[in-house]
């Protein structure tokens, strides 16, 4: 599926979006600014507008390369198994794709799970990691998101499939206001880029399929986030209402050497609620001190 944006144009009118094939799969992505590569991946039903407000202050430092997952946004919507394994190999291949071999890799929520998945996969990959609002250990039974545990034990990709087609602007006031602090930044032009994000371009089954291989997530990578042994900073708001602090404060435990920093009055998208706060913490932590 070849998906233009049209009517959810922001960060695209400043920024039009990039083609290149990845592992055979056509993916979207923003590449912008000079120095030191930085790759940003967001999270589950996600989309690179998710750092819009990343692009410009990062881009002075960093060249960004912000994609839009594979099977989300505007990337290919194949229909195979989302596994983490297929994540990672198609992570890898877009850093190969874009010819960056090694780079500081910042990931959000299941972006932040696939970006330590890489780095327990293909170490020499990944310089340093930034990882927001998630990925813990346990991951089900640190979600307080009630909606989210309920899609999880659907267990039927039809009846997934139909809500996801019912999701309207009212659904998505609520889902995008349970996900920041701040409700009023949740505004008309807000939701109606992400409905019709959803309606032009979406697709249920990657996101059901993502879902269901949760537990690949708990076997395969998790029981590993101990031996991590690139630098890593942890972001995460203090009011998160979807992946609880207490996630982020397990994950600091159990990351050998790793930095926590809490944004007070802050939900599951710091990037986007406190973004002046997530670029300065992101850019201290990547920018070496002077000798």
């Amino acid at each position: 599926m070849n998906c233009a944006p049209t009517a959810f144009v922001k960060p695209f009118d400043r920024h039009p979006p990039r083609f290149i094939s990845v592992n055979q799969h056509r993916t979207a992505y923003i590449r912008h600014g000079q120095g030191p590569p930085l790759v940003l991946l967001h999270g589950y039903a996600g989309a690179i507008w998710n750092w819009e407000h990343q692009i410009e202050p990062l881009g002075r430092r960093f060249t960004l390369f912000i994609p839009d997952l594979i099977g989300q946004g505007l990337s290919d919507k194949p229909r195979i198994a989302y596994t983490p394994a297929f994540y990672v190999e198609w992570v890898r291949g877009f850093l190969d794709a874009v010819g960056v071999r090694r780079a500081a890799i910042a990931g959000h929520s299941m972006g932040a799970g696939l970006a330590l998945s890489l780095a327990l996969t293909h170490p020499d990959h990944v310089d340093r990691l930034v990882l927001i609002s998630g990925f813990p250990r346990g991951l089900l039974d640190h979600l307080k998101n009630s909606q989210l545990r309920r899609l999880h034990q659907f267990g039927s990709e039809w009846l997934f499939g139909l809500g996801y087609r019912l999701l309207g602007r009212r659904i998505f006031r609520k889902l995008l206001g349970g996900l920041v602090w701040d409700r009023s930044l949740v505004t008309p032009a807000v939701i109606e880029r992400a409905y019709r994000l959803r309606k032009d371009c979406g697709k249920a089954r990657p996101l059901w399929s993502s879902l269901a291989h949760v537990s690949d997530w708990e076997h395969d990578y998790a029981p590993r986030l101990g031996s991590v042994r690139c630098p890593v900073q942890i972001i995460w708001g203090q009011q998160d209402r979807f992946i609880s602090l207490a996630a982020g404060e397990d994950l600091h435990r159990t990351i050998p050497g790793s930095r926590l920093a809490v944004l007070p009055d802050t939900g599951h998208l710091p990037m986007w609620e406190r973004p002046a706060d997530v670029n300065r913490l992101i850019t201290d932590f990547l920018t070496p001190p002077l000798p």
